[in-house]
């Protein structure tokens, strides 16, 4: 349902813009994702709008965003690869893009928080609050955690695990990512993934391309797309996350006005939601072509301990949560790619 309303802003948006093509781009933004006309009016006057989408199942919060761009979607896709420039600031602790093979200079300064530190030494498969994968508490168990070297130890083994899951998911994509063992039950990263890329309408029907390359990277690479990797540690909930993503550009140009989409899939996260995606589609604004856009972005993430009585209070957090975040994301990429 969540990427249906994507897809349906998205052929929306590229309508014939003459005044009746006008009204029916504010109805359909209406009908599409639940606007009032003042809304619609601030999407089209370059206001960003943010809504909750229904999720594709219960574990899932599904968010949805829009804006208008004045300035090219080409810039836009250079000020999300800059994504060390955009997500500083505010919530954001560190951001460091990875290189190619992935480096320990490239983790140099990724330091986990103190907290995090203190409950790796009591994990323990099945019982921990920190997202773990089966290897890693075989790699914490040999730390003399007495020794007066335990903290940086734990740092080291931090940095080095990192090089080697992206590197292993480099060379193996989605079945080399992790199985988290930090709960009662396992979590396999690779399956929720899929899961999500298969529910989406807008990847498995408008965009296959995409979809293929999401689910069988690093095979079936698209004509001109563009990828990399980052690590960050950002703090918008009670604790600092620290994430790995892998983002890819892919570069269009279709009659309907498609002129890129960009994916940030989540390799990795240390807290909360154990998988997550992110879409972004930039498509031609119809007024100003060439010289403007509208991005529409649509933020999918899992997590456990989101269904029941509890789980609805949590869920309900977590989606406040999320549009704000998304809110701060459109804003931000907008005052990027106008130059303010």
């Amino acid at each position: 349902m969540a990427a249906v309303v994507l897809l349906a802003v998205s052929a929306t948006l590229v309508a014939r813009q003459d005044d009746r093509a006008a009204e029916g781009i504010a109805r359909q933004l209406a009908q599409s994702l639940g606007l009032t006309e003042a809304q619609v009016a601030a999407v089209r006057r370059g206001e960003d709008v943010e809504v909750d989408v229904r999720p594709s199942v219960d574990r899932e919060i599904a968010v949805a965003g829009a804006v208008r761009v004045a300035a090219p979607a080409a810039r836009m896709i250079e000020v999300m690869r800059d994504v060390e420039r955009l997500e500083q600031g505010g919530g954001f602790l560190a951001t460091r893009r990875i290189s190619s093979p992935a480096t320990l200079d490239d983790m140099a300064a990724l330091r986990l928080p103190a907290q995090d530190v203190a409950d790796l030494r009591r994990c323990r498969p099945g019982r921990c609050e920190v997202k773990l994968g089966d290897g890693a508490f075989s790699a914490l168990a040999a730390i003399d955690w007495r020794g007066p070297d335990a903290e940086a130890e734990v740092q080291a083994l931090a940095r080095r695990m990192a090089v080697e899951y992206v590197e292993r998911y480099r060379a193996g994509g989605n079945q080399a990512l992790a199985i988290y063992q930090d709960a009662e039950r396992p979590t396999y990263v690779a399956h929720e993934l899929e899961d999500m890329v298969r529910r989406s309408a807008v990847l498995s029907g408008a965009l296959p391309e995409v979809s293929a390359y999401l689910l069988s990277y690093p095979r079936t690479r698209p004509p001109g797309a563009d990828d990399f990797f980052y690590w960050s540690i950002a703090q918008f909930g009670l604790k600092p996350v620290v994430r790995i993503n892998h983002v890819v550009s892919h570069p269009a140009s279709r009659p309907d006005g498609l002129q890129g989409v960009v994916t940030v899939k989540q390799l990795y996260a240390s807290h909360y939601f154990h998988a997550a995606l992110e879409v972004r589609a930039l498509v031609d604004d119809p007024e100003r072509p060439g010289a403007g856009h509208y991005l529409m972005v649509l933020n999918l993430a899992r997590s456990d301990g989101l269904t029941g009585l509890m789980g609805g209070i949590v869920k309900k957090k977590a989606r406040e949560g999320a549009r704000k975040g998304l809110q701060a994301a459109l804003r931000g990429m907008k005052a990027r790619a106008e130059g303010r």
